[in-house]
């Protein structure tokens, strides 16, 4: 099953832009991907708060790669401009096993 972990790192005065914006993304994929894209959290570093993770999941590769041809994140990404302090991080992974 295809996992990616999306890090991105937001300038500190936008944090609450980022936020706002972010959480419309969850709820454009809760309400247009159910049943490919599994799983998709937000989540905040405690320790580093400019810094927000997308952990995702989805149901195959064609989910994952479908998912960033979206409109909903064509619009995400228009939000972003002079958001975020540099480009985000994608980690792509295959899961091995959870906890459901």
């Amino acid at each position: 099953m295809p996992t990616v972990i999306a890090k991105l790192t937001v300038n500190e005065d936008k944090l609450e832009e980022f936020k706002a914006a972010a959480s419309e993304m969850v709820a454009a994929v809760k309400a247009n991907e159910q049943g490919r894209t599994l799983m998709y959290t937000l989540a905040q570093s405690q320790s580093a708060p400019t810094e927000f993770y997308f952990i995702e999941q989805y149901a195959d590769d064609a989910a994952a790669s479908d998912h960033t041809k979206t409109e909903h994140m064509k619009a995400f990404g228009g939000k972003l401009a002079g958001v975020l302090a540099g480009r985000p991080e994608i980690i792509r992974l295959n899961q091995i096993a959870s906890v459901e």
